[in-house]
C-alpha cells in the first residue's frame, strides 16, 4: 500500500488544531468522551504533558500528509500492556476537509504496523458507537473483527449508547499485511 500520510510526534503548536477539532460538535457526538468546551490553554497544557511525560501506557501521533509537517489529524494507542501484549486504539480525529480521501484507512493500517511490527503486541482492541457506520465500516474494511456489542456502554448525546468492541490479533495482522501489501 502506498501511504499518503506519515506520523510524527505531537508539537506544542498542534494544540490549536486539536482545540479547533474539539469545537466540531458533529464529530464529538460520534466518538467517546464528554462533549464539553475546552480552552486553548487547557489543550496546550494537555499537549505539553503528552510530549514531556514518559508515559509507557499511551502513545500519541500527529498525522500529516507526506509532503509537509502540518497536522491534519491525530491518533493514539492507549492501555498498552507489555506483559500481555495488548493495547487499545483510542481512535482518530481528522480535519474534516480530508474526509473521503482514505486517510482514516491509512491511519488504521499504519497504526497496526506500529503496534504489531514495532511494539510486538498480540492484540489491538478498538471501540466504536453502534451508529457510527463510517468508523465501523472502515475498521471492518481494514481487518478488525467484531467481538460483540457492549450495551449502554457510553452516555453521549443525552442517552446511553451501545458500542461495538472490535479487535485485531497478531494472526489477523499477518493476513491484513498480505492483503494490503504492508
Amino acid at each position: 500500500m502506498q501511504f499518503n500520510i506519515k506520523f510524527r510526534p505531537l508539537q506544542l503548536a498542534d494544540a490549536h488544531f486539536i482545540n479547533n477539532l474539539r469545537r466540531l460538535e458533529n464529530m464529538e457526538k460520534l466518538i467517546g468522551g464528554s462533549i464539553r468546551p475546552v480552552s486553548l490553554e487547557r489543550d496546550q497544557k494537555w499537549v505539553e504533558d503528552l510530549i514531556m511525560k514518559d508515559d509507557q501506557s499511551t502513545v500519541y501521533y500527529a498525522i500529516t500528509e507526506l509532503e509537509n509537517e502540518e497536522i491534519i489529524g491525530y491518533t493514539s494507542v492507549s492501555n498498552i500492556d507489555y506483559r500481555n501484549g495488548t493495547c487499545f486504539w483510542s481512535g482518530i480525529k481528522l480535519d474534516q476537509t480530508k474526509a473521503g480521501k482514505g486517510y482514516g484507512k491509512q491511519t488504521a493500517l499504519k497504526l497496526m504496523q506500529f503496534v504489531f511490527d514495532e511494539m510486538r503486541m498480540v492484540r489491538l482492541a478498538a471501540e466504536c458507537q453502534e451508529n457510527h457506520s463510517i468508523a465501523l465500516n472502515m475498521m471492518l474494511n481494514v481487518g478488525y473483527q467484531k467481538e460483540g456489542l457492549m450495551r449502554k456502554r457510553l452516555f453521549k448525546n443525552g442517552k446511553s449508547n451501545n458500542q461495538w468492541l472490535l479487535s485485531v490479533t497478531d494472526e489477523d495482522y499477518v493476513e491484513i499485511k498480505k492483503r494490503n501489501g504492508l
